[in-house]
């Protein structure tokens, strides 16, 4: 068996991803081939020290503060996305209602009808995108006078 292969089974070896058989195999080529004695040396090494590294665990406080930043951006995320929304569905009424006699007229063709009601959408979406945009590029632009 060639070393790259070996090289990639080194690695699942430590993790017990092997069956008996690649164990084996991984086993017969390292008494064989210096190299990859060498690489599943440092990796047994490796695996030593992380098995005995411990993470510190975070106080109490910093859990409270964690979890309040988290709720408090997913809160916004989630107010913006139904502002969006209803922003959307709002003006599209309001549009839909100014065009109104336009579409529910039996003379006008069904793609007119819907290349209206499509141009509509897609004005609503940008209306709101370029608001959320201006909104967001407003609440930062105050610090590029730092910068300067």
């Amino acid at each position: 068996m060639d070393h790259n292969k070996i090289k990639k089974l080194i690695s699942s070896y430590f993790d017990g991803e092997l069956d008996e058989e690649q164990k084996k195999l991984v086993n017969e080529h390292i008494q064989q081939c210096s190299e990859c004695r060498k690489e599943f040396d440092e990796m047994g090494k490796f695996e030593e020290v992380m098995g005995k590294m411990e993470l510190k665990q975070p106080s109490n406080e910093v859990w409270k503060v964690y979890w309040s930043s988290v709720y408090n951006r997913l809160e916004r995320s989630i107010g913006w996305i139904f502002l969006s929304i209803g922003a959307m569905i709002l003006l599209f009424f309001g549009g839909y209602k100014i065009v109104e006699g336009i579409i529910q007229d039996a003379n006008t063709p069904l793609f007119l009808k819907i290349g209206i009601l499509a141009f509509m959408a897609g004005i609503v979406v940008l209306l709101v995108s370029l608001a959320r945009e201006q909104l967001f590029v407003r609440k930062r632009e105050r610090y590029k006078e730092i910068e300067k």
